[in-house]
């Protein structure tokens, strides 16, 4: 028996020691009272959400569908951008020679342009080279084997740097390229690359504007459930306002129920969104490997789950806020 309780005591010196602690800073007694009081609302409004897992797991799901329809545009969005490549640096420019130049003057050339700072690669395509392409592909083989004299010029192409990546720049690089004594013209093909950032830059603008009203969607969502929570509790809290608890005080249990609807709509999000991408992945990478590209989709990264998290959250506090606050003004005693 004496070991017994010698156990115990020494089981007891460090609460009492802590206890010391906090008596001697008033501080960190009045931190540690707070932590414990927000675990304790904490632990108190999930064990109520808990209690209801049908309604709590309905107003989750709303949450998380609103949140992932934004977030799969956006991560589909990326995607498509990445895939499509470095827009700016993928123009590429035909320089057509004139007819009398040769095709060692030509490939000279080419490998002398691809010196150029300016010039990422060039790729020379002899005379001989040009109609045999234009046989294959154009449907007039016949007539055009019939030619005696090859109309073809030799043409270079050429990939510019990244530096290369505002019109100005390229119109400087092609007229720079069109005054070389063996160039005829210089013929650069830039309308798709403006049609596709266009339609990327329009998919984008959509993508704000329907988070916004799905983000709306969140909000009376969870506001419309806090306020049924209020309703529920509307004699308990009016016997809290008269034996005068603050507004704070009532507040703070509907604030976490907005926290915990948020962050569990915010978390199954971005299960909804990995999920999509998990099962559009496979037949991604098949259409990429047909052209030739070791594209695959991407996640969304750590920084866009955080936000995907913290968004949901913000907008679920938020509603709870506004909310508790104006069913309060309303049921404040006279």
């Amino acid at each position: 028996m004496p070991r017994k309780t010698a156990r115990r005591n020494t089981r007891r010196k460090p609460s009492s020691s802590l206890e010391q602690l906090l008596s001697a800073i008033p501080w960190l007694a009045s931190l540690h009272n707070q932590l414990t009081l927000q675990g304790s609302l904490l632990s108190t409004s999930l064990s109520r959400l808990l209690q209801a897992p049908l309604a709590s797991s309905m107003t989750v799901l709303v949450i998380a569908v609103a949140i992932a329809l934004p977030a799969s545009f956006h991560v589909l969005l990326k995607n498509i951008r990445v895939a499509s490549g470095n827009l700016k640096a993928s123009y590429q420019v035909s320089v057509f020679l004139k007819p009398d130049v040769s095709n060692e003057v030509g490939s000279k050339l080419a490998e002398r342009l691809r010196q150029q700072p300016l010039i990422l690669e060039t790729r020379f395509v002899t005379r001989e080279e040009g109609l045999k392409e234009l046989q294959s592909y154009s449907g007039f083989g016949d007539a055009l084997s019939a030619l005696n004299v090859n109309p073809l010029p030799g043409v270079i192409g050429l990939t510019p740097t990244a530096t290369v990546s505002t019109p100005d720049a390229l119109d400087n690089l092609t007229h720079s390229l069109g005054k070389l004594p063996e160039v005829d013209f210089v013929q650069v093909d830039t309308q798709w690359v403006g049609k596709l950032s266009a339609i990327l830059a329009v998919a984008e603008r959509g993508i704000w504007g329907f988070s916004v009203l799905l983000g709306m969607g969140v909000v009376f969502s969870v506001g419309n459930t806090i306020r049924l929570e209020l309703e529920n509790r509307q004699e308990e809290i009016i016997v809290m306002q008269l034996l005068g608890a603050t507004n704070g005080f009532i507040r703070r249990p509907f604030l976490y129920f907005g926290f915990w609807y948020a962050i569990g709509g915010g978390f199954f999000a971005w299960v909804l969104v990995n999920g999509l991408v998990v099962l559009l992945r496979g037949p991604a990478h098949e259409l990429a490997n047909l052209y030739g590209s070791p594209f695959t989709l991407s996640f969304l990264s750590a920084g866009e789950s955080a936000s995907i998290i913290a968004i949901s959250v913000a907008l679920g506090a938020g509603a709870s806020h506004a909310v508790v606050a104006y069913q309060l003004r309303k049921l404040e005693p006279e």
